[in-house]
Parts: structure tokens; C-alpha cells; sequence
């Protein structure tokens, strides 16, 4: 029905249309019989050319009672008309046909030689021209009567134009009264049909009406999931971002500070690792129920995410922020009881005071730095953002910059200190230690950027580069000394490192046996087993392997049993207080005590003084190094003999 009814709609639609169209035709066909312009045109512009012949004619035959004026009149007169052969329905109709074009041509041309001439011209001399005229007047008449023909014709022709066109409108007419007839009809079944439809609307309105109320209330609870955690229901990151804006303009309106504080747990991973995350998300609800009930206003207190929490406040001196950072500490520092397990917990808090800044992510930032800078002093500390921490951050980044400047220029270079037999001081091995000649800074130890070069990962591509070039040094030297080089934990890590290892021998020609890798405890003893195995692998293809600064981690016996090291290095805080202190004095003794039941080499770092070589002596350290013996030196320790 509805397609039908479409259907005549439209077509109602193109026979209105169409008989506007029919009605526009009638009414420019109609406007054609009152139009004569070809023919009067063409008899005006021929009547004034018989006149303008005339009066010339009796001018040639010295009439007195006409004038050369008279004349002028005359042909101005018949100039003016000749337009008539150039323009307007004459003038295309001129155009149109050869010999009535030429013919115009011809008029104008006796015209324009006249217009210029007239007055020079003597009667003979015009007689002369009337005959050139005369030849014209036939052409001129023939003109006249076919322009006359042309309108006819064009009267005709719309005459039987305007009959079709009634015709046509008088059917279309008929067809539009049926048509709508026909709509009448279906209109009145269409009415009924759209009752029935409103009925079945309004069942469905109301249904409609329960789905909507369904829905609000869904989206309500939606809302409240997009802004909350949702394992402690606390405001979650999301509405962190948002609140923070309406703090500093709130603030910024009143003249007062902004306050952003961060709060990270101390060990909270540990508690993951060794109780299960169940417990460790039962704790993170448990620390959200205490600061809820805290009462502090709701809209202050975030989870971030992971176990970092956040406050937000305004108009707070530094005093009274630090003070509800220790308030909230304490209250998330009391222990806690989850499946009959005592679990204590503390946190550290970064804070950041602002009088002047209004950008969001600076505050956030400047809040974050503080917090690193409290997690770096041990736990449950609260730091306040200073300048200082930013200039830290700033002079970081710009250190990684020009720590990959300094791998593309090749700036590092590789200084070697000795290691002696205790006993002989016959050279032993010598350590490859890296030193970086910066463009700006000069000489630089490894302490100041071996750190950063870990931390982005550059250590990789350092250390192999101090492998090269300690391994093809060790190579040339007279004296088949061993050549010790410092691994770094993340060198460790990396699946390719023996590979690396190997082919830098290889390449070198430097025996295996002739070259020790020194690691920490902390690069071993984690839950990745692929540093053992590394290791394990270089000791099986002749790499010695000694543990550096031992002492200092967790190592333990077992531990230590896990990988045959061939030497201990005994840290150089305990060599340092040997001569002052009797606790180095015994743990160097169980030191060298235990490396002797192990069968592994003790070496002593840092020996400085004749004392405290002669102490290490008498305990029986089997290798020293140390200013005693040798500063670290550029590449001269081939140079250098036994003895």
C-alpha cells in the first residue's frame, strides 16, 4: 500500500510538473502570434529605403523644393534603420540566409559611402549612384516578402503547437482527477491502517518508557565504573585527570596553592611474588577501606593504578601537606591480617606545592619526582618537589643524549689496572675498566654513566665494545697476562651474550682461558635462570668467571653452588676498615676462608696501603689490587713485566 501510494504520489508530483511545463509552452507559443518582427522590420527598413531613394532621385533631377539638408535627413534617417539588418530577430534572420546577408552588406556599404560622401557630390555624380541603388530595390522587396512568409510560417507552426499542447494537458488533466480519485480511496484504508499502527505505537512507547529507565540506570553505573577502580571502588586514574584541572582553576580563582601528592608501596611486588595477587588485592581493598574512612572528601583520594594512590587538595601550606602525608602513611603503615597472615606494609610519598604552576602534567611530573626521589632513600620516606629533581631528570636525559652520542663517536676508551699475587706481586691479570672522554666534561668513571647506560639499555652495545677492545689489546701483549672485564646484569640477561663472548675471541685470537668475566650477586641470584646458564656455558669453553664485589648482596653457600666461580672479590669497604675494624678483619677471614674450601682465588680490591696488604697477608688472600700496586692506566699493560 504504502509503496502504491508512493508511487502515485510521485507521479501526481511529475504530472503537476509536467502540466506547469505544457502551461509555460502554451504561453511562449501564444506570445509568437503577436510577434511580427521579421516582416514589419523588414518593410519598415525597405519602406525608408524606397523614401531615401526618392528624395535622393529628386534632389539628382534639381528639384527646388529640395534641399542637400533635406537629403541629409533623409539618409540619417535610413541609417539609423539599417541597424535593423545587424540586430534583433531581422538581424539573426539576415544572418541566416547567403543572399539576404549579402544583400545587407550591400546596403550598408552605399549607405556608408554616402553618409561620407553626400555633400561632395555633384547631381550628376548622384544620378550616377541612384542607378547602383535601383539594382538593390528588387533584392530589397524579395526580403520583405520572405520575411513576411517566415512569420507566417512561425504562426502556423505555433498555432498547431498550441492545439497538441491542449491536447496533451487535457489528457494529463483527466489523469490527475483519476489519480487522485485513486488517492482519495487509499488514503481513507491508509487512515485506518496508520489507527492500528498508533495503537501498536503506543504498546511500544511504553515499553520503550521501562527500557529507557533500564537504561538510565545501566548508564548510571557505567558512569560510575568509567571514574572508579574497580577492586577497591575508589576514584580511579580517569577522574584523577579530570579533578586535577578543576583543582588549579579553582585554586587559581582564590590565590590559593595546589597540592598533588603520590603514594607508592614499599615491597608490594614482593608480597605478590610470595603470597599470591589474591592477597595482594585483598590488601590493596583493605588500604582503601582505611582511607575512606579517613572522611577525607571523597573526590581527594585516587587509585592510579597497580599500588599507586594519589591526593588532590588545594590551598595547603607544605607543612600541613607533609603533615596528612604522614597522616594518611600511618594509617595505611598499620599491619595488616589476610588469611590469618600478618602483612605490614609502608609507603612513600612524593608531594609537590604549587603558587604558580597550572599545567596538570607538570604537577603530576613534578609530584612523580619527588616519589622517586623518596623511593631512592629507602622506605615509608616523603619527599616535597624541589627544583633539583627536575634539574636531575634534566641532566639524565641529557647524559643518555650524549651517551649515544658517545657510542656513535667511539668517546669511550679502556684503562687497565693490575691484579698481583699477594704474596710476590707478580702481575696476575689485568682489569679492563671503561673510562669516557667527554667533549665537555673531560674524563669521566664508569660511576657517573655506566647507571644510565643500564637503565636504557645502551650497557649492551658499551660493553661490547669494552670486550673488543680488551680482548684484541690482550692479544698483542709480550706478557700472557689474564684480562679481566665487568659485566653488566643486563649484558647477563640477554640470551646472545655467550654467543657475543665467543665471537669476540674468536675474532681477537685471545685464548679463552686468558680472559675472566666479572658479575655481581644481584646479576645471579634472580628468577631468571638465564645469567647461570650464560655463564655456565663461557665456563665450559675455557672462560674463567669471578664474583665481584662479594659481600655487599644476599650470597649464601647455596647460592654460590649453583656456578664453580674461580674467584671472590672482596669489596673494598671491608679491605678499607681492615686496619680499624675487627668485623672487616673476620669477614675478610671468611671470606678467603671459604673461597680456599671452595678451591676459588680471594682478590682484594682497593688495597691502598703496605698495612693492609701485609693484614691481607696474614689471612691468606691469595690476589690485591689497588692503588698500592697501580692506578688504572690507558693501554699500557703490555708494556709492563713480572715482577
Amino acid at each position: 500500500m504504502n509503496r502504491i501510494l508512493a508511487g502515485i504520489i510521485f507521479f501526481l508530483f511529475i504530472s503537476t510538473g509536467y502540466i506547469s511545463f505544457l502551461v509555460h509552452e502554451r504561453q511562449q507559443e501564444l506570445q509568437k502570434l503577436t510577434h511580427y518582427t521579421d516582416s514589419w522590420s523588414a518593410a519598415q527598413l525597405v519602406s525608408e529605403y524606397y523614401r531615401f531613394e526618392s528624395t535622393l532621385g529628386l534632389y539628382a533631377n534639381q528639384s527646388e523644393a529640395l534641399t542637400i539638408d533635406d537629403v541629409r535627413l533623409r539618409l540619417d534617417i535610413m541609417l539609423s534603420q539599417s541597424g535593423l539588418m545587424k540586430e534583433g530577430d531581422l538581424g539573426r534572420y539576415i544572418a541566416s540566409n547567403k543572399a539576404h546577408h549579402e544583400l545587407a552588406l550591400n546596403v550598408e556599404n552605399i549607405l556608408k559611402y554616402l553618409d561620407a560622401h553626400l555633400e561632395r557630390m555633384d547631381r550628376s555624380e548622384i544620378q550616377v549612384y541612384l542607378d547602383k541603388m535601383h539594382t538593390l530595390d528588387a533584392p530589397l522587396s524579395h526580403l520583405s516578402s520572405s520575411a513576411l512568409d517566415n512569420d507566417v510560417n512561425s504562426i502556423n507552426r505555433a498555432n498547431l503547437k498550441i492545439q497538441t499542447l491542449y491536447y496533451i494537458y487535457s489528457a494529463a488533466s483527466l489523469l490527475l482527477i483519476i489519480l487522485s480519485g485513486i488517492l482519495g480511496v487509499m488514503i481513507f484504508f491508509q487512515n485506518r491502517n496508520i489507527l492500528k499502527a498508533h495503537l501498536q505505537v503506543k504498546s511500544l512507547a511504553e515499553e520503550l518508557q521501562k527500557s529507557k529507565e533500564k537504561l538510565q540506570i545501566q548508564n548510571t553505573q557505567l558512569e560510575y565504573d568509567v571514574y572508579h577502580d574497580s577492586l577497591t571502588g575508589m576514584n580511579n586514574r580517569q577522574l584523577f585527570w579530570e579533578n586535577i584541572k578543576k583543582v588549579i582553576q579553582t585554586a587559581e580563582k582564590n590565590g590559593e596553592s595546589v597540592a598533588v601528592m603520590l603514594f607508592d608501596l614499599d615491597r608490594f611486588k614482593e608480597i605478590n611474588d610470595t603470597y599470591g595477587h589474591d592477597v595482594g588485592d585483598m590488601l590493596l581493598r583493605q588500604i582503601s577501606d582505611r582511607l575512606v574512612s579517613m572522611s577525607l572528601t571523597a573526590d581527594t583520594l585516587y587509585r592510579l593504578g597497580g599500588d599507586e594512590f594519589a591526593f588532590l587538595s588545594s590551598g595547603l601550606t607544605e607543612s600541613s601537606a607533609v603533615s596528612r602525608a604522614r597522616q594518611i602513611c600511618a594509617s595505611i603503615n598499620q599491619p595488616y591480617t589476610i588469611y590469618n597472615t600478618i602483612i605490614n606494609i609502608a609507603t612513600c610519598v612524593g608531594i609537590v606545592i604549587s603558587d604558580t604552576e597550572r599545567r596538570s602534567d607538570y604537577l603530576y611530573k613534578f609530584a612523580d619526582l619527588a616519589l622517586y626521589e623518596a623511593k631512592s632513600e629507602g622506605p615509608g620516606k616523603i619527599k616535597v618537589f624541589r627544583p633539583f629533581m627536575l634539574q636531575k631528570l634534566q641532566e639524565s636525559r641529557t647524559l643518555e643524549h650524549d651517551l649515544a652520542m658517545a657510542l656513535a663517536n667511539k668517546e669511550f676508551v679502556v684503562y687497565y689496572q693490575p691484579i698481583v699475587d699477594s704474596f710476590t706481586r707478580e702481575i696476575y691479570s689485568y682489569e679492563a675498566l671503561i673510562r669516557w672522554i667527554h667533549p665537555l666534561k673531560g674524563l669521566l668513571s664508569p660511576d657517573t654513566f655506566v647507571p644510565a647506560a643500564e637503565k636504557t639499555g645502551m650497557i649492551n652495545e658499551m660493553g661490547k665494545y669494552v670486550l673488543e677492545i680488551a680482548c684484541r689489546e690482550a692479544a698483542t701483549w709480550a706478557v700472557p697476562a689474564k684480562i679481566s672485564v665487568n659485566v653488566s646484569p643486563i649484558q647477563l640477561s640477554s640470551k646472545a651474550f655467550a654467543g657475543i663472548v665467543l665471537s669476540i675471541l674468536e675474532e681477537s685470537g685471545l685464548s679463552a682461558d686468558r680472559l675472566e668475566l666479572e658479575v655481581t650477586e644481584s646479576s645471579l641470584f634472580t628468577e631468571n635462570d638465564t645469567p647461570l646458564k650464560t655463564l655456565n656455558k663461557l665456563r665450559a669453553r675455557g672462560v674463567q668467571i669471578s664474583i665481584d664485589d662479594f659481600g655487599t648482596g644476599y650470597s649464601s653457600l647455596s647460592r654460590l653452588s649453583k656456578l664453580a666461580f674461580d674467584k671472590i672479590k672482596i669489596d673494598k669497604s671491608f679491605v678499607h676498615s681492615i686496619s680499624t675494624q675487627d668485623d672487616a678483619l673476620n669477614i675478610i677471614r671468611l671470606i678467603t676462608g671459604m673461597a680456599k674450601s671452595l678451591n676459588m682465588k680471594a682478590v682484594a680490591e682497593g688495597v691502598e696501603t703496605q698495612e693492609q696488604l701485609e693484614r691481607l697477608q696474614a689471612l691468606g688472600c691469595d690476589l690485591a689490587q689497588g692503588y698500592l700496586f697501580g692506578k688504572p692506566q690507558p693501554g699500557i699493560a703490555g708494556r709492563i713485566r713480572n715482577g
